[in-house]
């Protein structure tokens, strides 16, 4: 269906290196989508790497990024049944087709033709860094009146968080380490301490993130640019090391300090991902038997989510460092950037 309003949008311009923000038509709607007016979204990480990435095919001339959003629904397609106008929502962002054999077991994070919002990987999705945006009925969750719509973007790091946390198999009493104490770090912190974790070390280079991540429940805390992480994380665990690792860096060297600081037969559970290919010591993993488990996303976890933060059993406001408005997203892109040890989330709003 079509829509004649206007939105300003921020789009990505000159080669991954400058945002403008752009007047564009309203996007079309079909039978089974819904028009969703964006209160707020999330900056992610993935958005700045791919921006900055001149390489990138995830982030390309043309397209409006984000993927975090929250909003209130603004049309209906015929066919969605479940919403209706002024539903305060938040958007599950990954696409999936229903009928591979990843779908047929609601493994919809890893769908054969799945993809992503404000994303050009799998297919050009235009995102939530405006002030509309389209995505299929059966997307949406309701935001419950408890959280506000700030919280609401924060779904899609929790939900992450909560799917690494269960992929990894997080038992009562686990060690847990963490490496890297950024925002889906610190979610993981505290979804493994749901989870039963007997202690949690968290390992970072910014003591700013470290402070946050002991206030948000660690046990342990490592500022791996001043101690060993490997050797520190052997000693408060018994000398043996973490039972489970969750790695959310993503880079050479915080693979191999994660490999390291499993103990034998324990579980490493990468997440991070900076680059599509990284170097990976294969030792660790041969000689210390670990078992190596992928995340990506997530599939049946938005609904926990949003318990767990209405309830009270996780936090996200204090990961929210500052806000900034759609028309500023270069700004906040930059901030990010320049900050990035002072930096948690930063979150977009719109205030149509």
């Amino acid at each position: 269906m079509g829509y004649s309003k206007k939105m300003k949008a921020a789009v990505i311009r000159d080669n991954q290196r400058r945002i403008v923000i752009e007047e564009m038509d309203v996007p079309e709607y079909g039978a089974d989508e819904v028009l969703v007016q964006v209160k707020a979204c999330g900056l992610c990480g993935s958005d700045i790497h791919g921006f900055m990435d001149a390489e990138s095919k995830g982030r390309v001339d043309g397209l409006i990024m984000g993927h975090e959003p929250s909003g209130i629904v603004e049309e209906c397609g015929e066919n969605v049944k479940n919403f209706r106008p002024g539903d305060r929502v938040v958007i599950n962002p990954q696409f999936s087709c229903g009928e591979c054999y990843a779908c047929k077991h609601s493994w919809f994070n890893i769908c054969e033709n799945g993809g992503i919002i404000g994303s050009s990987l799998r297919g050009f999705r235009q995102g939530a860094m405006a002030e509309y945006v389209v995505v299929p009925g059966e997307n949406l969750h309701m935001l419950p009146e408890g959280l506000s719509f700030e919280e609401g973007a924060m779904i899609e790091p929790v939900a992450n968080a909560i799917h690494a946390v269960n992929r990894a198999g997080v038992q009562i009493g686990d060690n847990v380490a963490v490496v890297g104490a950024g925002t889906i770090g610190l979610c993981m912190i505290q979804a493994a301490k749901l989870a039963g974790a007997g202690s949690v070390a968290a390992v970072d280079i910014s003591d700013f993130h470290l402070d946050m991540a002991r206030s948000l429940g660690a046990d342990i805390v490592i500022n791996s640019s001043k101690t060993d992480p490997i050797e520190e994380v052997k000693r408060q665990f018994h000398g043996i090391g973490a039972d489970v690792t969750l790695e959310a860096v993503g880079i050479g060297e915080t693979y191999r300090q994660a490999s390291l600081m499993t103990r034998k037969r324990g579980t490493l559970a990468l997440f991070g991902a900076v680059k599509e290919t990284e170097l990976m010591h294969l030792y660790p993993f041969l000689h210390r038997e670990l078992n190596m488990v992928g995340c990506t996303g997530f599939d049946v976890e938005v609904d926990i989510s949003l318990k767990m933060l209405l309830e009270g059993k996780m936090q996200v406001q204090p990961l929210i460092t500052c806000k900034y408005p759609i028309e500023e997203t270069e700004s906040a892109i930059r901030k990010s950037i320049d900050n990035s040890d002072k930096i948690l989330k930063i979150v977009l709003v719109n205030n149509n």
